[in-house]
């Protein structure tokens, strides 16, 4: 590759304005009518609020389709075939790279009074496995695809378009886990508690691994890191980790982030 042509690191991608947001989300929804779901900033599928109105997820406001579901393996190839169909926002081209993670049923009634009330699968939940890249981990990257009677109606999840990195680490794990100890992790944004807490050594409680981060900076861009993946201990209700993104080549611990369950 000629020198002119190495892109600068980390690569970034604006958000869109949000006129140009709703048009494409519009865009969206028409192209797949049973869909609730909405885009992020960035157009992509995955999971944002910017775009719900007052603030309120529409697909609480979705109606329940009351039909029961019992075979689930049959509805996987409508969950691929919704992620490859809607490629230009999921960031997936090649079918054959999503790979099944977990399925799971979500309840609901369809006799819903009297003494034989039920409560049967309604809907699955289907979980492709997060992206990879060059046997690299794209954090966060898995694809949640709710599949009723209707087909698909919910599609939360994206794939990165692009990545670059130079060939040679600048910083190791060890410098990565120096750069977490000491640090005092504001909870707030993370668990919702008002306190905080210092990472001491013992916090750090598996090794830490490279990976592929995407990153939000300060003007709202969207950058492809790679990072450090740096796991600190915390329980706090279902959640028992805590991650520290220490960037791969410049050393920046760039922020603490946990998973998120999508609604």
């Amino acid at each position: 590759m000629d020198v002119s042509e190495i892109p600068d690191y980390p690569l970034k991608i604006e958000p869109l304005g949000l006129l140009e947001l709703d048009d494409l989300n519009t865009k969206y929804q028409e192209e797949n009518a049973n869909l609730c779901s909405t885009l992020n900033e960035f157009g992509f599928t995955g999971y944002s609020r910017i775009l719900f109105p007052n603030d309120i997820n529409p697909c609480n406001n979705k109606e329940i389709i009351r039909v029961e579901l019992q075979t689930p393996d049959t509805l996987v190839s409508k969950a691929i075939d919704a992620v490859i169909k809607n490629r230009f926002y999921t960031n997936v081209t090649d079918a054959e790279l999503l790979e099944v993670q977990e399925i799971v049923p979500l309840y609901g009634c369809t006799i819903c009074e009297g003494p034989e009330t039920n409560s049967v699968p309604l809907e699955w939940k289907i979980t492709f496995s997060a992206q990879r890249i060059d046997g690299l981990e794209v954090f966060g990257s898995e694809i949640n695809v709710f599949v009723d009677i209707l087909g698909v109606n919910r599609i939360w999840g994206n794939w990165i378009p692009d990545f670059y990195a130079p060939g040679l680490l600048d910083v190791g794990y060890i410098q990565a886990e120096m750069e977490v100890i000491g640090k005092e992790i504001e909870l707030a944004s993370i668990t919702g508690q008002d306190s905080s807490f210092v990472v001491t050594e013992e916090h750090v409680i598996k090794p830490s691994v490279l990976q592929i981060f995407p990153y939000v900076n300060e003007f709202g861009e969207l950058e492809f890191r790679k990072t450090w993946k740096v796991t600190v201990g915390y329980t706090y209700e279902e959640m028992d980790e805590i991650f520290g993104q220490v960037d791969a080549i410049d050393g920046e611990l760039l922020e603490f982030v946990t998973t998120v369950e999508e609604e």
